[in-house]
C-alpha cells in the first residue's frame, strides 16, 4: 500500500470512529437529558432557628435519581443506618446506606449529592450537623415499606442513638401515604418554623 492509499485508509477509519464516538456521546446526552432528575436542597432559616430539606417528601420510582444541593454550609445527605453515627435503621434492609460527606458551597464540587434509588421502600435521611435542629427528609421508592415504616425511635430499646425531639415531630407529621399521595411535600416552615429571640439580632 502506498502512502497515499494509506492516508485515505486512516482517514476513512479516523472519521468513522470519531462518527461512532459523537453517536455515543449524542446517545448519552439524550439519555441524560431524558433521566428525570429529582432536585432537593438543604436550607436554613435563621430567624425561626430551623434547617431543613425542601422538599422534605419525595415519591420516585425504582432507578431514579435525587440530587441534593447544600444552600448553607455544613450540611449532609445521611441515610438513617446502624454505621452512620448508631442510629437505627430507617432504610429497606439491603439498601445501600448513602452519606454525602459534609457539603460545603463555593468552589467546592460536594455541594452537591446524587444518589439512584434502585431497592423499593421507604428511606430516611438526616443532616449530620442540623439533625437535632429537625433537618430530616424521607423518600419513597416504589411503594413505602421496611424499616422505615417502623415507629421512629423504634430502635432505642437495642441500643441505638437517641432521637431528638424536633426529629420525632418531623415524622410524625410525614406519613408515607402523604408522599404517595401528593408526589412531593414542601418543607412546611408554617408548622415547624420556630422562634429564637437570641438568633434574631445576629442574622
Amino acid at each position: 500500500m502506498n502512502r497515499r492509499s494509506f492516508l485515505k485508509a486512516t482517514t476513512g477509519v479516523a472519521a468513522t470512529l470519531a462518527n461512532g464516538m459523537g453517536w455515543t456521546r449524542n446517545m448519552r446526552a439524550q439519555a441524560t437529558s431524558e433521566e428525570e432528575v429529582v432536585e432537593i436542597s438543604l436550607g436554613a432559616f435563621y430567624p425561626i432557628g430551623r434547617w431543613y430539606f425542601d422538599p422534605i417528601g419525595v415519591h420516585i420510582q425504582p432507578g431514579q435519581r435525587v440530587r441534593w444541593s447544600g444552600r448553607k454550609w455544613g450540611g449532609s445527605v445521611t441515610a438513617f443506618h446502624p454505621s452512620h453515627d448508631n442510629h437505627e435503621l430507617r432504610i429497606p434492609e439491603g439498601a445501600r446506606p448513602f452519606d454525602s460527606g459534609i457539603l460545603i458551597e463555593g468552589d467546592n464540587p460536594r455541594a452537591r449529592f446524587e444518589w439512584v434509588f434502585e431497592e423499593e421502600g421507604t428511606y430516611d435521611y438526616y443532616s449530620r450537623r442540623q439533625e437535632r435542629l429537625g433537618a430530616v427528609g424521607r423518600i419513597v421508592v416504589g411503594s413505602p415499606g421496611g424499616p422505615g415504616e417502623e415507629p421512629i425511635g423504634y430502635g432505642e430499646s437495642a441500643g441505638r442513638a437517641l432521637t431528638y425531639p424536633d426529629v420525632r415531630e418531623v415524622f410524625s407529621w410525614l406519613s408515607s401515604e402523604k408522599i404517595v399521595e401528593q408526589g412531593v411535600i414542601p418543607y412546611p416552615m408554617e408548622r415547624f418554623g420556630k422562634t429564637f429571640p437570641a438568633q434574631e439580632s445576629h442574622f
